[in-house]
């Protein structure tokens, strides 16, 4: 299952699942993940699953959401990918997505080589 680590800007870390419903993210108590600060928008970001795939969207943000120090509105997150949110640190984390990248990478070297 894929999962958030958050650390704050004091260094306290939080490990989160990130289920089917999604994970909403915000200065807001009716988010998931709730960021204290006032750089940080009331509904500032969401994550939502689509197959095995995790999406990250900005909701429009004033300040803005960095996936590996970019600047996005939407992204497919990746294994060990970084996210930024008005200083509190996120890494994105799915083990599965190993799994299937190296079982790409079996399969086309069986098949004559790769790519």
């Amino acid at each position: 299952m894929a999962m958030l680590i958050l650390m704050t800007p004091t260094g306290q870390t939080t490990q989160l699942p990130i289920s089917e419903l999604g994970v909403t993210i915000g200065r807001a108590e009716q988010n998931h993940v709730v960021l204290a600060s006032p750089r940080v928008s009331r509904f500032h970001a969401r994550l939502s699953t689509q197959g095995p795939l995790v999406i990250l969207r900005d909701l429009g943000s004033r300040n803005g959401t960095f996936v590996n120090g970019k600047r996005v509105e939407l992204q497919v997150l990746a294994h060990g990918d970084n996210i930024d949110i008005a200083g509190y640190w996120m890494r994105f984390l799915a083990p599965e997505q190993e799994t299937i990248a190296e079982d790409s990478v079996r399969l086309m070297s069986e098949r004559g080589g790769l790519v």
